[in-house]
């Protein structure tokens, strides 16, 4: 009887399991430092236009 009640929880964790994907945190932290990259070019670029 047990093992019927593990079952349904066992398909849960399976189905958890495909969120942490290979690559996931690696392709974040690409994009991070992409997006801090633009703001530091981003607030250059207006700095130099207050300054004319």
């Amino acid at each position: 009887m047990n093992e019927l009640a593990i079952a349904p929880l066992e398909l849960g964790m399976q189905e958890l399991e495909a969120m942490d994907a290979p690559g996931f945190w690696s392709g974040f932290k690409q994009g991070l430092v992409i997006t801090l990259g633009t703001l530091a070019f981003a607030s250059a670029v207006a700095s130099a236009a207050a300054a004319t």
